[in-house]
């Protein structure tokens, strides 16, 4: 059985196939004391969900295994001419229904070839399921000091999904830890968002206020936020299991991200079009605009100030705020 699924798994792309049980994973009480402290920030959904999150069979009665899967993503920046950057995960389609569609495809495919009546459930980051501990428990990696899953192969650009099922599948063993005395990711974080290894303050996180926080960002994460419009891949950068694929060459034709003025300029219809069925979505229309005029400021993009006065006369709270602060601070250094 086991055979058949990971040999169905890795024709829908998935690089790593590890099984867990469908129990309490480890160290889950560390997510638990992480929510209790606040360290959550704004992500009020984590603490409503916190009970589920390690309870499997919550999402899928009768659950007896977790099928980790790992699917790569380009190592490639994902950068525009000006130098604003998203993310790498962000480039492309949405990962949440191109690798829910490919584990599902994966597990109908098994069940046609080998019969039985069994049920499963396809999860990916949307669903309550700590699902990077589930993933380490089935050996795909060992969670770094960044937070990140890490396999000594992959490095950590990749994504993640389950598969759920009421089959009693072996289990696979974890991979010992392997980052050593390396406190790269922690001294190289822009705000100090890491507040021992392993423990992360959402509040100080740049991928927190540019991507899950809604509203006006205060002024100091506005003038920390830099050329990070989307997310931030600092701690991954300069992780050395990430080191081999930084020279991965870039592909032609690889969809190029817009400038900090491009975006500001940016009307609804094209933000759909170029982003709606990204995970770039996830900030919305005005919330990347709101990054954008964030970053123009931190950066003092003077290539900016055409634009950023119609944004800063807009009525989404979040950018106008933003808006008038880079101006403020263009406009002061060409005094």
């Amino acid at each position: 059985m086991v055979g058949a699924l990971r040999e169905e798994a890795r024709r829908e792309g998935f690089t790593r196939v590890g099984v867990a049980r469908a129990s309490q994973p480890p160290r889950f009480d560390r997510f638990l004391g992480w929510i209790s402290a606040g360290r959550h920030a704004g992500m009020d959904y984590l603490a409503r969900s916190r009970e589920t999150r390690s309870n499997p069979e919550s999402l899928l009665p009768g659950a007896k295994s977790v099928v980790c899967l790992a699917a790569p993503h380009s190592p490639e920046p994902f950068e525009a001419p000006d130098g604003s950057r998203f993310a790498r995960y962000a480039r492309g389609s949405d990962y949440h229904g191109t690798l829910r569609d490919a584990a599902s495809r994966a597990a109908e495919r098994t069940r046609n070839r080998l019969g039985g009546e069994w049920r499963y459930r396809v999860c990916v980051d949307s669903v309550p399921l700590v699902e990077r501990s589930f993933a380490a428990v089935a050996g795909l990696g060992w969670i770094g000091k960044n937070g990140c899953l890490i396999d000594p192969v992959e490095g950590s650009y990749f994504l993640l999904a389950e598969i759920l099922t009421d089959l009693d599948l072996p289990p696979d063993e974890p991979v010992a830890e392997r980052c050593g005395s390396c406190v790269r990711c922690l001294e190289a974080c822009p705000t100090g968002a890491f507040l021992e290894p392993g423990l992360l303050d959402a509040a100080r996180c740049l991928a927190y206020w540019t991507i899950e926080h809604r509203g006006a960002i205060p002024d100091a994460w506005k003038e920390a936020i830099g050329q990070n419009v989307f997310g931030c891949d600092i701690c991954q950068e300069v992780c050395p299991w990430n080191g081999p694929l930084a020279s991965a060459d870039s592909s032609p034709g690889r969809q190029q991200a817009p400038t900090r003025a491009e975006m500001l300029e940016m009307g609804r219809g094209e933000w759909r079009r170029r982003f709606g069925a990204s995970a770039v979505n996830r900030a919305g229309w005005r919330g990347l605009q709101r990054n954008a005029a964030a970053s123009a400021g931190s950066t003092r993009e003077s290539s900016c100030l055409p634009v950023l006065p119609r944004a800063a006369s807009a009525r989404t709270p979040g950018l106008s705020d933003a808006a008038r602060w880079a101006l403020g601070r263009l406009n002061a250094g060409r005094l």
